[in-house]
């Protein structure tokens, strides 16, 4: 395998490419790419790694907090109303520079004396950006694509035409194909060395990567693309293609794609790797956030605050007691808040007991919370492909109705989602105080739990439990528990609440002064707060 130099991408990301800040300015500004002078200077390995290491941003906490996990009805807070427009373009600012990027590379490539020789690092780039612009249309809906980024081929488009969604989709799907299928192991393809730190230029952690989000989205559109969903539900699953199963423990990432910072940060940066993560831990608005009574039933059969009801061994990797060591969840209705502070200090362990005591409720554990170097950034895991296939089989979706192989995919993925966390928390060093690991026979009695146990023969509590074990197992993915709650209506929800009410994000406001006759189509002119009532593509 050829061999190209790693290059250093620090002034590219941070001096060169748009920022968050600059995506708030001019559209015409926003749509161009660096400078030509820049552009010439620009490696390849610097341009791919920098789509890797802008994974790091699409962590918004935030945004979670403020928005999706009260939507998808999975945490409790204090401020149970937050002005959700604030938060509309964190991710449109995220994602058009990584658009910028991926425009570039291809460009870079394009100017080889060999361009073919780069076809698995384009394939690689590819997967990446693809599960960027489908997050992008499950928030959005429909986006610039197919003219944003191009600015330098003409003031045409400066203000990009919005494409529909379903044509995105169906376009971000045929590329994940042609890139699945085009990665191949030879000694004329480049290598580039450290810069791919995403999977190591591991070709079948590639290609399950791409069938994974391929499977994701055949699920997600089969009521509205049916006939695309099922070939490519069927070509996955009965062509036995590459998918994320059995993790391996020593490099849990070839399983669960996401961003994971010690792979990318250097040894000893843990004040940088995600440091904003720990930072809005400190917000009110974040710090504020408890385990929910909704999500509480689920976990335990009674509401014992020893914990003596607790069933599902996740609850101690995700929640820690109160301030009296005890199990108490915060209503999901909001009925009761508190004042507690449970993340304001800066040292490897919690607060002891009795310091904090208007911490009234269970809370995220610290350690998730501090853990800046470990804690991964999930885009999709092995459990949710295991749930995937359980779906698929209930329901009969591309393959033929098999309810034991339903339940076998059922109970496959609450075992990966358990073995995943617990693994995390073994192999991370911040964890000083470590759950200890269930054993075979706690998982068991966990899967015959009445809240677990499968009945394949009946369809409507089998889809149900379904939904709400891939809604437990996105903890700490909101955006795809959002997803989850809004594609299948069947996550748990507190009776209080109403329902669901945020189906999509707004465009920002940026949108209406520099791009206005483009955002009039594709919004309807509406505001903010009417925007997000419409469903996106695939919402029933």
């Amino acid at each position: 395998m050829k061999k190209v130099p790693n290059i250093l991408y620090t002034s590219l990301v941070c001096g060169v490419l748009l920022s968050a800040a600059a995506c708030r300015k001019d559209f015409d500004e926003i749509n161009q790419p660096y400078k030509d002078a820049i552009e010439e200077t620009a490696s390849i390995p610097g341009l791919y790694n920098g789509l890797v290491s802008s994974l790091g941003k699409y962590g918004d906490d935030v945004l979670n907090v403020g928005v999706l996990y009260p939507t998808a009805n999975q945490q409790a807070f204090q401020n149970i109303a937050t002005p959700f427009v604030n938060y509309a373009g964190g991710f449109w600012s995220q994602y058009y520079p990584d658009l910028n990027t991926y425009r570039a590379l291809l460009k870079k490539i394009s100017e080889q004396t060999d361009p073919a020789s780069f076809n698995n690092v384009k394939y690689m780039a590819t997967i990446l950006l693809a599960s960027k612009t489908l997050r992008m249309l499950d928030y959005y809906g429909d986006i610039p694509y197919t003219q944003a980024s191009r600015a330098s081929e003409g003031s045409a488009n400066y203000r990009p035409a919005y494409d529909a969604a379903p044509d995105v989709y169906k376009s971000v799907l045929s590329d994940l194909k042609e890139a699945v299928d085009g990665l191949v192991t030879a000694p004329s393809q480049v290598s580039i060395g450290s810069s791919e730190s995403y999977l190591g230029e591991d070709l079948v952690a590639w290609r399950k990567f791409g069938n994974a989000l391929r499977l994701r989205y055949a699920v997600r559109l089969y009521n509205k693309e049916n006939a695309l969903a099922s070939a490519i539900i069927t070509e996955i699953i009965n062509g036995n293609k590459p998918l994320p199963n059995n993790q391996q423990h020593g490099a849990m990432q070839k399983d669960n794609f996401g961003f994971w910072p010690n792979l990318v940060a250097p040894a000893g940066t843990i004040k940088d790797a995600l440091a904003s993560k720990w930072d809005s831990y400190h917000e009110l608005s974040i710090s504020n956030i408890r385990m929910s009574s909704n999500v509480w039933n689920q976990m335990s059969s009674t509401n014992a605050s020893d914990g003596s009801g607790i069933f599902d061994p996740r609850c101690f990797v995700f929640f820690q007691t109160n301030d009296a060591n005890r199990w108490v969840p915060q209503p999901q209705d909001g009925s009761q808040a508190e004042g507690g502070t449970p993340y304001r200090s800066e040292t490897t362990v919690r607060r002891p007991f009795g310091t904090d005591p208007t911490n009234k409720f269970a809370s995220f554990n610290y350690f998730i919370a501090y853990d800046r170097l470990f804690y991964p950034i999930l885009v999709i895991s092995e459990a949710d492909v295991h749930f995937l296939k359980a779906e698929i089989y209930q329901r009969g979706m591309g393959v033929a109705k098999d309810i034991v192989k339903a339940k076998t995919e059922y109970e496959a993925g609450i075992r990966s989602s358990v073995d995943f966390w617990y693994e995390y928390v073994k192999q991370s060093t911040i964890w000083l105080t470590k759950p200890t690991a269930p054993t075979a026979l706690q998982i068991t009695a966990m899967l015959a739990n009445p809240k677990v146990l499968y009945n394949g023969a009946n369809d409507a509590d089998a889809l149900r439990k379904i939904a709400t074990q891939a809604w437990l197992a996105t903890m700490f993915q909101p955006w795809e528990a959002w997803a989850i709650a809004r594609r299948t209506q069947l996550t748990p929800r507190d009776p209080a609440l109403p329902p669901l009410s945020i189906n999509r994000m707004p465009y920002p406001d940026d949108e209406n002064v520099n791009n206005h006759d483009n955002w009039q189509k594709a919004s309807g002119g509406k505001s903010p707060t009417d925007q997000v009532s419409v469903k996106v593509y695939w919402m029933q």
